[in-house]
């Protein structure tokens, strides 16, 4: 987390939440934008992808996340850099919603069959992006089972890749006679 850059899309007055953010010594969090400001300094493509190079997560005042994508474009909803809804207008108890906001991660869910969490980033250790890994699955799985009625037997497959890899899978579902003509091979 420490090494993770954060921007936050705040409700106006920026310079309120500026002040707020400065008191409380969050590290992770290095920009704070407006929404007037985002509006008007970052109208250009260019811009925005000058933006998604320069933060790793972003997170957004719940106040302003639906006015979102219009002013960020579709650069970022196809990076899949999703902006993270949070509770700021209650300034109680902030610095740790935003923490925990820093420590997780966006559970995309698609339009068909597939799913991604992202697990981790290059510069983590592998027993972290490991342990990261087992807690995304155990949770996405019991997202898909239990809210989108989704049997366990009926998830066929799980894979991880890094970046624009190929997909390694490290689970398939079987059915007997698939095992049954493998075995006879």
């Amino acid at each position: 987390m420490h090494d993770t850059r954060v921007c936050i899309f705040v409700k106006d007055p920026e310079e309120d939440f500026k002040k707020i953010f400065n008191e409380l010594k969050v590290p992770c969090v290095a920009e704070v934008i407006g929404f007037d400001r985002l509006a008007r300094d970052f109208r250009q493509f260019k811009d925005k992808r000058q933006l998604l190079r320069d933060y790793d997560v972003f997170l957004a005042d719940i106040r302003i996340y639906k006015m979102l994508p219009e002013k960020l474009g579709k650069e970022f909803y196809t990076k899949k850099a999703y902006p993270c809804p949070i509770k700021l207008h209650d300034v109680e108890d902030i610095q740790s919603r935003i923490n925990d906001a820093c420590k997780s991660t966006f559970f995309v869910q698609g339009n068909g069959p597939n799913y991604s969490v992202k697990v981790g980033k290059y510069s983590q250790e592998a027993k972290d992006v490991a342990k990261n890994a087992e807690i995304a699955i155990a949770n996405a799985l019991g997202y898909v089972t239990c809210w989108d009625n989704i049997e366990f037997g009926k998830v066929s497959q799980m894979t991880m890749r890094i970046g624009d890899s190929t997909e390694l899978p490290i689970y398939n579902h079987l059915e007997k006679a698939d095992i049954d003509a493998y075995m006879k091979n």
